[in-house]
């Protein structure tokens, strides 16, 4: 038996309804129905009386409410004790994404937009597969990631067996990150052979699995290779060295060194920027809104098809 169990017990007698709480909750009615039935299933009792006209508490249901609000009660009553700040009406809730400035700034517009609101918001960057993992384990409620055509089918499988949902934002065609120096910055487009003799940037590790890497480039026939873990220590070397970087093209103003554009790679595989969510999960109104920023984002940024 675990609180979030619990929570939903007090939640169901709060609203008399299994649907109206599952929505206060921001998850699927058949979650909320599975938790109490394997709650049930645990303690060898029925909970709940399911009818025509409603759900209800069994005798031994309601003593079990009893025990799960007195424990709830506790639960809060210990961290108001020790939250200092006392954190009433608090936006609270992470977002994970990619190495994306398109995301960051979005993250910005939404601080700005929850202005005279308390929030606490955490925002988590890494590889494809820390997305994934944040998601599936609910420390984020939604992720930022890209798909591209050579990992498409693998990641819907991978979603799939994970109870996943990805929703495409933007498809674009994979550009080149380069410096204005770079010896390469006066080609329109520019092919993997001219690639060939300039260190490769990746945030890609080496025990990453290749179906997720973020950029679509078999590591294995690059001579000079860099791995990097954070856009800060990529965008210094990509204003300072002929390092090249592989991805959307997009290029944020405020988040990027303005030395750095990108150039439409030759034969590139076409990637989709979109958002990964649990599939018994609700969007609260935030996390909407923060979407439209992403979009907004993703718009101003995005390479001019010529």
């Amino acid at each position: 038996m675990t609180f979030q169990q619990f929570r939903y017990l007090v939640e169901i007698a709060k609203h008399n309804s299994i649907s109206k709480a599952a929505s206060a909750l921001y998850i699927t009615q058949p979650s909320i129905s599975k938790s109490v039935r394997d709650l049930e299933t645990e303690l060898g009792i029925t909970i709940l009386d399911r009818t025509n006209k409603g759900v209800f508490f069994t005798k031994e249901g309601t003593e079990l409410l009893f025990y799960a609000k007195m424990l709830l009660e506790q639960t809060e009553a210990v961290k108001h004790h020790f939250d200092k700040d006392k954190k009433i009406g608090l936006t609270k809730f992470s977002i994970s994404s990619q190495h994306y400035s398109f995301a960051i700034e979005a993250v910005a517009n939404l601080m700005a937009h929850l202005n005279e609101r308390k929030y606490e918001l955490a925002v988590r960057e890494g590889k494809s597969t820390d997305v994934i993992d944040d998601i599936s384990s609910s420390r984020s409620i939604v992720g930022i990631l890209s798909v591209s055509e050579l990992n498409k089918h693998f990641f819907e499988r991978h979603f799939i067996s994970k109870a996943l949902t990805f929703t495409p934002l933007a498809s674009l065609k994979q550009h080149v990150f380069l410096r204005k120096e770079h010896p390469l910055a006066h080609y329109e487009t520019i092919t993997f052979e001219q690639l060939r003799d300039f260190p490769y940037l990746s945030y890609q590790q080496d025990d990453m699995l290749l179906h997720f890497a973020e950029e679509t480039l078999h590591v294995n026939n690059i001579e000079k290779l860099v791995y990097v873990t954070d856009r800060g220590t990529m965008n210094n070397l990509l204003s300072n060295t002929n390092g090249y970087n592989l991805g959307t093209g997009c290029i944020v103003n405020n988040c990027m060194n303005p030395k750095i554009f990108s150039i439409p790679l030759e034969e590139s595989q076409l990637i989709q920027v979109g958002y990964v969510k649990r599939n018994d999960v609700f969007l609260p109104e935030e996390l909407l809104i923060y979407l439209d920023f992403v979009k907004l984002a993703l718009e101003k940024s995005m390479p001019k098809v010529n």
